[in-house]
């Protein structure tokens, strides 16, 4: 049997906080073994989910959303009563979206299990000329950041890695360990979405620009994170000016989209890159980020759906595309996910 530590949230019932919410303790969005043992456990950083709180959001309208439960489809294994980590259920045949976009602690666990199995991770590195400054990939201060600066072919390599990667990880703890041909094996996918699932995952079908009935909300900014703003922003003022504005601002009572698009900020908030990947409220699909912060490749090539931190929020609507033919640094992923016994008669 196994014990799934489960950081997503799905229709009807959330199992916990989101899987970044305590970095090394869940795992981000590859449903692998958490993070600890691999990252020198937990560090103590400051996340936009707890530094930047958002109230009176809108009610969560669920009139679109597949209401079907884990357990009720057929097609999924009973060994995953809960479905996959980090996935939201999105089609009546299993098929799960991840519910945040891949982050750059992802990218590098990938890395590093190809390292361990003997294989050149150079075809894996990001392009140092398309991320957004120099150490985004090194710095651990972006490691729940959405990694950008891939192309196409690396991102399509990710997922099908993961999908190997999971299925070895839950056939290796079943008993017996049961080989390719046996019933009880699973087989998980992992691949790009489709452009119709990406659409869906945005609730493109509710006709509304943003796929929901509003896109800003009131906000107060924790003043103890001046330093993380800092960081963040790129800003040049100093700690004790920053904490100082930021009450100032918390005082006028503002109004903030939490769609991370080019938007009129005070300078602590701007984005100098895409921001942390749980950040903010979630969509009525409960997925993080689906608009603006990184633009996300699907499987049509080329195409990247949702709008960036860079683009203005005309760019950020749920049927808006942009194009692509390099790494660039406004454009990131997620996966679809699915887990099928295909043996099992």
């Amino acid at each position: 049997m196994v014990v799934w530590l489960v950081g997503c949230s799905r229709f009807g019932s959330s199992f916990g906080p989101p899987s970044g919410a305590s970095p090394g303790l869940y795992s981000t969005t590859t449903g692998l073994k958490n993070l600890d043992r691999e990252f020198g456990g937990p560090r103590e950083l400051f996340r936009d989910d707890a530094v930047i709180n958002y109230s009176n959001l809108c009610v969560p309208d669920t009139s679109f959303v597949v209401k079907k439960e884990w357990r009720e489809l057929k097609s999924v294994p009973k060994v995953l009563p809960v479905g996959m980590p980090g996935g939201i259920l999105l089609t009546r045949d299993g098929w799960a979206i991840d519910e945040a976009e891949v982050p750059n602690i992802e990218w590098k666990r990938y890395q590093r299990q190809l390292a361990a199995a003997g294989v050149s991770v150079a075809a894996t590195e990001p392009l140092a000329s398309a991320l957004p400054v120099p150490d985004y990939f090194t710095n651990v201060f972006y490691d729940y950041y959405p990694v950008v600066g891939v192309s196409y072919e690396q991102v399509v390599a990710f997922c099908k890695w993961r999908g190997k990667a999971i299925s070895y990880m839950i056939n290796r703890s079943k008993p017996y360990s049961p080989d390719s041909l046996a019933a009880e094996h699973v087989v998980v996918e992992s691949r790009l979405p489709t452009e119709a699932e990406w659409e869906q995952a945005a609730l493109a079908k509710r006709g509304l620009p943003f796929g929901r009935k509003c896109t800003e909300s009131l906000l107060e900014v924790n003043p103890k994170a001046a330093t993380y703003f800092k960081q963040r922003s790129g800003t040049t003022a100093y700690i004790s000016q920053i904490q100082s504005d930021i009450k100032a601002y918390n005082r006028t009572k503002p109004s903030r989209s939490f769609i991370n698009y080019n938007q009129p900020e005070p300078y602590f908030l701007r984005l100098l890159t895409p921001a942390y990947v749980y950040g903010g409220p979630t969509n009525d699909y409960r997925l993080y980020n689906l608009l603006g912060n990184a633009a996300e490749m699907i499987q049509e090539r080329g195409v990247a759906k949702g709008g960036s931190y860079r683009d203005p929020l005309a760019g950020c609507t749920v049927t808006s595309r942009s194009t692509y033919s390099d790494p660039s640094p406004t454009v990131g992923f997620r996966c679809m996910i699915r887990a099928t016994q295909p043996n099992r008669k």
